[in-house]
């Protein structure tokens, strides 16, 4: 018997793969619905646009972390490079968020209201939190 614990990585991204494809699609498909909470009737084209391009991101690295979850070596190699991308992308998300909320000009926030922004701000951060955690205190989990 092993006294070295099993990693709990391939779970959570097998997890967080699956609602990566899911909310990209959804961005892609429908970016209206992810939108309507953010912004104010009518969408602007260029928020259904943007929202569509984040969409392809998202559901780019939901297949990301769904390749890196299988059990072969090259997928277990991969993940700290994958799960790095994928933190990087949503911390720069959540800085540029941040930067517009504390500019307080919305004005180019393509129609984003203040509230929807910290809606989206508050969603990115436990993910961002979550995987820098696992990035530094559990580097042993890869």
């Amino acid at each position: 018997m092993s006294s070295i614990p099993a990693s709990p990585l391939r779970p959570l991204f097998l997890i967080e793969g699956v609602m990566k494809l899911a909310g990209g699609l959804m961005f892609m498909v429908s970016p209206q619905t992810p939108l309507a909470v953010a912004v104010a009737a009518p969408i602007p084209p260029s928020a259904l646009l943007l929202t569509r391009l984040l969409g392809t991101q998202t559901f780019t690295l939901g297949v990301s972390m769904l390749l890196a979850s299988a059990k072969t070596p090259q997928a277990v190699s991969s993940r700290r490079v994958v799960y790095w991308t994928v933190f990087v992308r949503d911390a720069t998300l959540a800085t540029v968020l941040a930067l517009q909320l504390w500019s307080g000009d919305n004005g180019d926030a393509l129609g984003f209201s203040p509230g929807g922004l910290r809606a989206w701000l508050a969603e990115l951060m436990p993910f961002c939190l979550g995987h820098l955690w696992i990035l530094t205190m559990k580097p042993q989990w890869f």
